[in-house]
């Protein structure tokens, strides 16, 4: 099991995760101390604190080092699966075009 199934498969941590992100949505900033204290696994925290690091989506405030401020990669828009390192989810408003729908559409334009 990945970093990302440990805190999306259990209720509790996906919901410390989501709560933190609501934050930063919210006010720029989150307490990261509390999510890392929800996760309650060494490892996980690591790996989880170096995905946000290293894809610029949270800064360690200097002189608070348990407090995360939003990096200059984050976006509002990211969701809870993708900051958890899972592909986003299709976006419900683009209906995929079946490929036989597409290969008809494509013979309709050559005579």
């Amino acid at each position: 099991m990945n970093w990302s199934e440990r805190i999306l498969d259990f209720p509790v941590r996906a919901a410390a995760v989501d709560d933190f992100l609501r934050d930063l949505r919210a006010h720029g900033k989150g307490d990261l101390n509390a999510v890392m204290t929800t996760l309650n696994e060494g490892g996980l925290c690591r790996e989880a604190l170096g995905r946000w690091t290293e894809s610029g989506w949270i800064v360690l405030a200097p002189n608070q080092p348990t407090v995360a401020l939003a990096g200059p990669a984050f976006v509002p828009q990211i969701g809870l699966r993708e900051f958890c390192g899972q592909p986003p989810e299709a976006d419900p408003r683009e209906p995929e075009m079946p490929l036989e729908r597409e290969e008809e559409s494509k013979d309709d334009e050559h005579p």
